[in-house]
């Protein structure tokens, strides 16, 4: 679902970014990411952004 947020929001999403939250099972971590999804300027930042 990550992934299909910043697709829908219009991102460029590199292969980079794919592979590592696919690869990802820590479901926090990934509820974390889904979360940034919805606010990131850019896919990468996906991983630097601070948590709010």
């Amino acid at each position: 679902m990550t992934l299909r947020i910043l697709e829908l929001r219009g991102l460029q999403v590199p292969e980079s970014v794919r592979l590592r939250v696919e690869a990802c099972s820590d479901l926090d971590q990934l509820k974390a990411w889904l979360e940034r999804a919805l606010h990131v300027t850019d896919a990468e930042d996906l991983f630097s952004a601070q948590p709010e």
